[in-house]
Order: structure tokens, then sequence, then C-alpha cells
């Protein structure tokens, strides 16, 4: 096994090295190959033979340690999907972190002791308690679609970022992984500890915080990862959400009883046949205006659900619009990936495709036009995991359309009339560790996207799969403001 420190020098007692550590002159950051002492672990495939080390005093409160497979090339967050920002490359006389880790590879984990009854915090989405329960607790981050909020469940988001605190500072860990993860706590008898079970590299930046300010952790870690954008001050109202042949009334009752009304918000139902960039006919586009312009001459605000899923329709404008740029993520056989939403069967936009925002902003610019179309305030983003209705194996996705009474078969010809999803490579279908994803039947396809399906880039889902939501919500704030 591998056990690593921070300490550099504990490193080279407890490692075997194969090539002599780099460091760097200004003693900023250092390089080291690192080779399997002894024979491998075996817990969940053959261990790695060699492994890349690289440490970098980013900040005085900010550590970058990444360690990867030194001979294979693993899927990392790239600068364009995951902006952060550079490091100033401080002395690491000069840095506030000296923080030991232990670090065993098979299927890459990571274990760090803890102090007795730690409070540790983030490590969302879930619905714990805000303090995680340090005794038994396992928060799996493998976003999937879920009716309700299921308590001790993955849920619709993941953030893999935790903060510590204690009596003297608060600190901060975050992994720079976007694979499915478990992290758990756990109390043994040599006392409490927090692992990471996770696949692909192990990248992560460590936050000092600090000694006096507990908020200090969080300005750190938003330095690093962007300022998030001011929340708006009418987003703070009252903000029903109205079937839209019950809104003009629930308007004009919110005015006749005085009851303050900031945000009307409308789901699917105004949608012709529950898909994107629609309306129905029965109320049509200059109805829906009205109501619009009726809302912001009272000074309210309105906004609709767009969904990423696109229904599979020749005779429908936004899926011919994908078509022709082939901007749809694709299955193992070159078809486009299907899967099963709220319009009936669909395909799904590839956010790593570079002709995927044009569309985007495409469709925006025209339906939500402020002059012609829905003049919206705000953009409600749903099913963006990305959702998928369908029952494993998944043979038959229009019999299962027809069962939960969605959209009938389109006029679409494909290679193949039924899913991929029931041809799945094992290593990815089924991976030696078994995260504990709760959807049903716990495969990681169960109600979301086929983890082997293609990006343009070449990319799997199966690395990927997390960057869904944070992708298509960067690419509608792009769409949103370009309009």
């Amino acid at each position: 096994m591998y056990i690593l420190t921070a300490s550099f020098v504990a490193l080279l007692s407890y490692i075997k090295l194969a090539t002599a550590a780099e460091v760097d002159s200004a003693g900023s950051s250092f390089t080291v190959e690192l080779e399997l002492a002894g024979v491998a672990c075996g817990v969940f495939g053959g261990g790695i033979a060699k492994l890349s080390l690289n440490v970098v005093y980013e900040t005085a409160d900010r550590i970058h340690l990444k360690i990867t497979d030194a001979a294979n090339e693993l899927y990392e967050a790239s600068e364009a999907v995951f902006p952060r920002t550079t490091s100033q490359g401080v002395n690491s006389r000069n840095a506030n972190i000296h923080s030991p880790l232990i670090f065993e590879s098979q299927y890459l984990r990571l274990k760090t002791t803890l102090p007795t009854n730690p409070n540790i915090h983030g490590l969302g989405e879930y619905t714990n308690p805000v303090r995680l329960p340090p005794d038994n607790t396992t928060v799996t981050l493998w976003n999937r679609d879920t009716y309700g909020v299921p308590v001790g469940s993955n849920l619709n988001g993941d953030h893999p970022v935790y903060y510590e605190h204690r009596t003297t500072s608060t600190h901060g860990a975050f992994l720079l992984n976007s694979n499915g993860m478990d992290i758990k706590l756990r109390k043994e008898k040599s006392g409490h500890l927090l692992e990471y079970n996770v696949g692909g590299v192990l990248d992560m930046y460590f936050l000092a915080g600090s000694t006096s300010d507990p908020t200090a952790v969080t300005k750190q870690y938003s330095e690093l990862t962007g300022r998030p954008a001011e929340v708006p001050y009418w987003s703070f109202g009252s903000q029903p959400a109205q079937n839209y042949v019950d809104m003009v009334g629930a308007i004009s009752q919110y005015a006749a009883t005085e009851i303050p009304l900031e945000v009307m918000w409308t789901d699917i139902d105004y949608m012709d046949r529950r898909s994107i960039f629609t309306v129905l006919d029965y109320f049509p586009m200059n109805s829906m205006r009205e109501i619009v312009s009726y809302l912001h001459a009272h000074d309210q605000k309105y906004t609709v659900v767009t969904d990423p899923a696109v229904a599979l329709a020749n005779n429908y404008p936004a899926y011919t619009r994908g078509k022709e740029p082939d901007i749809f993520l694709k299955s193992t056989n070159g078809s486009d990936e299907i899967g099963l939403v709220w319009p009936g069967v669909i395909v799904y936009p590839d956010w790593f495709n570079p002709s995927t925002p044009t569309y985007w902003n495409e469709q925006f610019a025209e339906f939500y036009s402020p002059e012609k179309g829905l003049d919206i305030d705000g953009a409600w983003i749903d099913m963006n995991e990305p959702a998928n209705f369908c029952v494993l194996p998944c043979d038959n996705l229009w019999a299962q359309a027809a069962e939960q009474e969605l959209q009938p078969k389109p006029d679409v010809v494909l290679f193949s009339n039924t899913s991929e999803m029931v041809m799945r490579e094992a290593d990815i279908m089924n991976p030696p560790y078994a995260m504990n994803n709760t959807a049903e039947g716990g495969a990681l396809l169960s109600k979301t996207a086929a983890v082997n399906a293609n990006h343009v880039n070449g990319l799997l889902e199966y690395d990927v799969h997390n960057l869904y939501g944070q992708m298509i919500s960067t690419a509608t704030r792009e769409a949103v403001l370009s309009r």
C-alpha cells in the first residue's frame, strides 16, 4: 500500500521512491513518483504500480495536492469546466497548513484522522443534519433525480468540500473530482476517521481557515472557485409556483388579499406535450406575454421551468436544430443516447460539445425573447442530473413511455429501437467498488443517463456525470444574459 503524509520528511520515510523528488527553488512545490511498496492490497482490482504526486503551496492558506496514475492518463476536471484561480507559489515555510494525511491506493481511498466528536459540515447534497453525525455516516455524491427528498439518500447535486470547526480554528478540504464517490465518517477504536472512496484522480485543496474567524475558510474556498453571484433582492420575497390555468386567478387573489407577490413560477404545464421551448395552443404566446407584462407593470417577476431533455421528434424544432450540429450525447454505437423524461423518449444535450452553448443561446434568444417571447426574469433548470424515468433494464423506452402515460413513439429513425442501456461494459456498469447509490436497484445508470454514453471529446458519462448540472447552469446563465 501507499502511505502518504503532508510532511516531506515523513513522505520519504514511508514510501519507496521510483525517482528522486524534484523540489522547486522557491520551496513552494514538489513532485515525486511513488512506487508500490510490497504486494498490492487487491481490494477492488489490481494495484497501480506507480503514482505521481504533486504538491503545491498555492497561497499561504491553500495547499493543492494531486495524486495520479503515473503511466495512464485519467479524466480530470479541466479549467474550462471548473475555472479556478492560479497559484501564487508561496514558500512552504510561510504556509499556514501542516495537516497530516494518510493515502492508501487501490480504487483511490484516502483516510484521515479527526478529533473526538468532530464538527463536520458540507459534502452536500443530502438530508442529514447540517452537522454530519460523525460516528457512522456515508455521504454518496452521485447526482440523481429523486422523488421528494428522501432521508439518507444521494440527491440532485454534489459539493465535495467540507469544513471542520474546532474550538481553536476552522479549516476545510476540497476534492476536485467529478467521479461518483462515497465519503464516510466513522468512529473506530483508534478514534474518528474521514474516508474517501472514489475513482479518477486525487486532486485536493486544503484550506487553512483561521484561528479567529470561522468565515475565513469560506472566503478561501470561494477565492479558489470564484465568488458567488449576488442574489437578487426580489428572490427573497413570496414566489409561488402555479399551474398556468390558475395563474391569472392566483395573481388576482394575491392582489385582492394584499399578500405580497414577488415572483410567479410556472412548471411544465405551459408546454406543448411537455416539450421545452413550446407553449400550448390553447394558452398561446400572446396570452402568456400579457400575463408577464402585467406582472412587470406591477414590479413583479416571472420565470418558467426549462429541462435539458429534448423530445425525440422530427417535427420538433428544438430537436432538429440540435440534430443539425449533432450536439446530443452519443450511445456506444454512435447513435444519439436516448432516455425517458416528461415528453417521452428524449435525447440529452452534450455540454462538452462546443456547438451546444450556441444552440442553447439561440433557443433562449427566440423563445425567451423580451420582444416576441416569454420575457422571463430568471431561469428554473430541472431534471439536470440528468434525469431518466426508465425502469431497468430499459429495453423498450417507447413501451415504458406508454405505460407511464408520457408521449408516444416519435417519427425518428434510429440505429436501434431499443435503448443501449442493456449493453454496457462490466467495469463501468458494475465497478468493483459499489457506491451507496440509493436509486432503484443501486446501478449507476438507474434513473439517469447511461454511464458509458460518449461525449464529443471522447469522455465517458461515467467520469463526468456529476458535472452535467453545473455545465447546463453555466450555459443557461450565458443564454439568459445574451437574449
